[in-house]
């Protein structure tokens, strides 16, 4: 059986377009497995580490879970699974995506009113961003009655 072909970390970062602190941080989650330490205390990645990694930093640039990433990398390695199961984990995951857009839509809608209505002088006491969240009843410009869900 051939020896599989070997690189450095150095050379593993520049190929990906991965650091070598995220490498490192990767390796600890488990996403990317522990090279091989050969004489000299030399460590050695597969050259198949510069796909997975690649693949790591469009998932998780994607905004996929470490979690997710790594269900994602087991089915890729499992040829009798189906595009389904990928399928599925992507639509969680946008289904998630969306829920936070609108949950960010909903804090904007709340929160821009008050930094254009703060007249940026002044003593805290009349800084209507410092009342509104201190003081829940004093009214403040388009009020969101409904945000706590």
């Amino acid at each position: 059986m051939p020896a599989l072909a070997t690189i450095t970390i150095d050379v593993l970062a520049k190929k990906s377009g991965v650091d070598i602190e995220t490498i490192h941080a990767y390796q600890r989650s488990g996403l990317v497995p522990k090279p091989q330490r050969v004489p000299n205390d030399l460590l050695l990645y597969r050259t198949d580490d510069i796909e997975r990694l690649v693949f790591i930093r469009r998932a998780i640039g994607l905004g996929f879970s470490v979690e997710a990433v790594r269900e994602l990398l087991g089915l890729a390695s499992k040829k009798l699974k189906a595009c389904a199961d990928v399928h599925e984990i992507a639509s969680r995951h946008l289904a998630d995506i969306r829920r936070r857009m609108t949950e960010l839509a909903r804090m904007e809608s709340a929160l821009a009113p008050l930094v254009e209505s703060c007249p940026r002088h002044g003593g805290l006491d009349a800084c209507p961003i410092l009342n509104s969240l201190s003081h829940p009843d004093i009214p403040t410009p388009a009020r969101q009655t409904d945000l706590v869900s």
